[in-house]
């Protein structure tokens, strides 16, 4: 066979049939239903924003109160005063609650020791810590412009 001949063998692929085929099949991850990541958000009244897995919000200070909390796929403690102190309520991976008094809480991907949290008045080891107003700088991006 000569050079030419193959060349244009090796070429055929590129008849309409086949390039239909690849482009159905570089359409197909585009168009398939992944398993969609629910991300953790939290509300002050109608405005609202996501929560970081592995961060930490020590206070609500200069802020409207939480009126919400939607866990998606984190574990979530909510603390009724800052610091991480006071009486507290545990959220799982799909929960979400309306709440009255939320003063401080812990993001998690994975479930943590609220008694080592109370006791050190600090998240667990390897967690960014911030104040509301300071999280919302560094992850709202609405906030960013306003």
């Amino acid at each position: 066979m000569s050079s030419v001949s193959q060349t244009v063998g090796k070429n055929m692929d590129w008849t309409a049939p086949n390039v239909l085929k690849r482009l159905i099949k570089s359409f197909e991850g585009f168009f398939s239903i992944q398993d969609v990541t629910k991300k953790a958000r939290i509300w002050h009244g109608a405005f609202s924003y996501s929560l970081i897995p592995n961060t930490s919000i020590k206070n609500f200070h200069n802020m409207n109160p939480v009126t919400s909390i939607d866990a998606g796929q984190c574990y979530i403690c909510v603390f009724d005063q800052d610091n991480y102190q006071g009486n507290y309520q545990m959220l799982g991976p799909g929960e979400k609650v309306q709440l009255n008094n939320c003063a401080s809480l812990v993001v998690s991907t994975e479930k943590f020791s609220i008694g080592s949290v109370r006791s050190n008045a600090a998240p667990p080891k390897g967690f960014w810590e911030m104040d509301g107003p300071m999280y919302m700088a560094h992850f709202s991006s609405g906030y960013r412009y306003a």
